[in-house]
């Protein structure tokens, strides 16, 4: 009996096996960009094309929202032997304690206990009580690099369950966010909790930290160094954080953000104004001596937590949140300090607009030495009512005279806006809705190009009505007037990332 052939021996066979390799290759670029929806239809194809495509469905990240779905979710991974090494990214956004059933619980431990590939997970607290052995997988999936857990009214303990999770983790993290938590007490009063043991959850994390978020403080923090800790997000006291004490503690740090956590209370609100000034003047005095960072590639907050923070190294992109009309000083105070190229300024009302004109400006330095800013972002969250589009084009050309600004973002909307959610009719509030729609962007458009005699990119976010980018051209000399070209929408996210990074 002739041996078995264990491959192709001719060359037609040979160029026959290339050619499915290469179609394998296309199959899983089209399953990369094939919709979740599309991914699940697949189930009267044939069985190698299914496996493939809930191979790349469990690839994306998942999110939960409903123990019903949490259900149908682990039985689905748990049908396939290798399943559950497919998942890579996990958000379980479930909070009410006892909405998980033991059978529900099991199904979820099965699965952690086979997930071998498991890089991000986020958990609501309700995941804690699910089942008792919960705790101890997820501390063993042996590829966790970030975890997150959101507490909302649950069990007062629940952060020192957390704090033994991470303590014993056998994968070390790059990525680490804390919340603070809040318990309802008996005579209804809701006490905001900070129980985390700090030392032992960062030990074995410390080498490999990128990203830590923390919703306090903690001055714990401190007492060792983080040498490969890039982005920092801590919120605001009246004594911490401190620049000198921050570059001690994260000396390769790249990003920072002062901003409170999204369920805890900003403390920053019971630091009497009057203090600001004395407060600001103390953190500055404690970086001489270069006590900090050379450059910050990104530093973010509140208006006034920046100026009270009183940082002195320059920094690319500063993101300055709530900017207030009356305190324009203040701002002005900030980006001197901070020299920045790219500049977000977030307002809550179209009358800051307004005041941004004052001098001295914010966007041109008083000293033709200093560096200009060159991306302007805009926000404008809400007003009532909204103004003309002359009222709002006069404003910004008086601010954008005489700068050098090359890309201009203008995004309007609700306090909530986001990109992934524009379309959203009901986030801009009832009374300055018909007044965003009835903006003439086009007349917009041709004055802010004609102010800004720099500019290339010219984006508008706008609630309600989509986003817009446009490309300037300026490069003919012989040109009698300047060539805007409106950006493919496919290429245009790109374009603003690659802009505003």
């Amino acid at each position: 009996m002739p041996a078995a052939r264990e491959g192709p021996t001719t060359r037609d066979e040979l160029l026959d096996t290339i050619a499915a390799t290469l179609d394998l290759d296309t199959l899983q670029i089209i399953f990369s960009f094939l919709p979740r929806a599309d991914l699940l239809s697949v189930s009267c194809a044939s069985r190698f094309v299914r496996e493939w495509a809930i191979k790349e469905l469990l690839r994306r990240p998942v999110s939960l929202k409903y123990p019903s779905t949490l259900e149908s979710w682990c039985r689905f991974v748990l049908a396939g032997k290798d399943r559950p090494a497919y998942v890579r990214d996990l958000s379980i956004y479930l909070e009410v304690y006892g909405s998980i059933s033991k059978k529900r619980g099991k199904l979820l431990l099965r699965f952690l206990q086979r997930a071998t590939r498991l890089q991000r997970l986020f958990l609501g607290e309700a995941i804690l009580n699910a089942d008792p052995g919960i705790s101890a997988a997820i501390s063993h999936v042996p590829a966790l690099e970030s975890f997150e857990m959101q507490f909302f009214y649950g069990d007062a303990n629940a952060q020192e369950t957390v704090s033994g999770i991470l303590a014993a983790m056998k994968s070390p993290l790059k990525f680490l966010s804390l919340h603070v938590a809040f318990h309802c007490m008996r005579n209804g009063t809701e006490l905001e909790l900070w129980n985390y043991d700090i030392p032992g959850i960062l030990s074995p994390h410390q080498e490999h930290l990128e990203v830590l978020h923390l919703g306090s403080p903690d001055e714990r923090i401190l007492a060792v160094c983080y040498p490969n800790l890039r982005k920092l997000q801590i919120p605001m006291t009246e004594s911490q954080p401190r620049p000198a004490s921050l570059f001690g503690a994260f000396p390769n740090l790249r990003h920072l953000c002062l901003r409170p956590d999204p369920l805890g209370d900003n403390h920053f609100r019971e630091v009497p104004a009057d203090r600001y000034p004395a407060l600001r003047h103390s953190r500055v005095s404690e970086q001489s001596g270069g006590r900090v960072w050379a450059l910050l590639d990104t530093l973010r907050g509140q208006l006034m937590q920046l100026y009270v923070f009183g940082l002195t190294c320059p920094v690319r992109r500063l993101e300055i949140e709530r900017y207030l009309a009356s305190k324009h000083d203040a701002a002005v105070e900030v980006v001197q300090c901070a020299c920045p190229k790219k500049l977000v300024l977030g307002l809550n009302c179209w009358t800051s607009v307004s005041a941004m004109i004052s001098e001295p400006s914010l966007i041109v330095p008083a000293s033709p030495d200093r560096p200009h800013v060159t991306h302007l972002t805009i926000k404008i969250l809400r007003s009532s009512p909204a103004p003309s589009t002359p009222d709002l084009l006069h404003d910004l050309v008086l601010l954008l005279q005489n700068s050098k600004v090359e890309y201009l973002r203008l995004a309007i909307g609700g306090a909530y806006m986001s990109e992934e959610d524009l379309e959203d009719y009901w986030t801009v509030d009832e009374c300055p809705r018909e007044g965003v729609r009835d903006l003439d962007l086009q007349l917009l458009r041709d004055g802010l190009v004609g102010a800004a005699t720099a500019l290339r990119v010219l984006v508008f976010t706008v609630r309600n009505r989509g986003e817009t980018v446009w490309a300037v051209d300026r490069s003919s000399p012989l040109a009698v007037t300047t060539t805007v070209t409106e950006v493919d929408p496919v290429v245009a996210r790109e374009l603003i990332r690659r802009e505003e990074e």
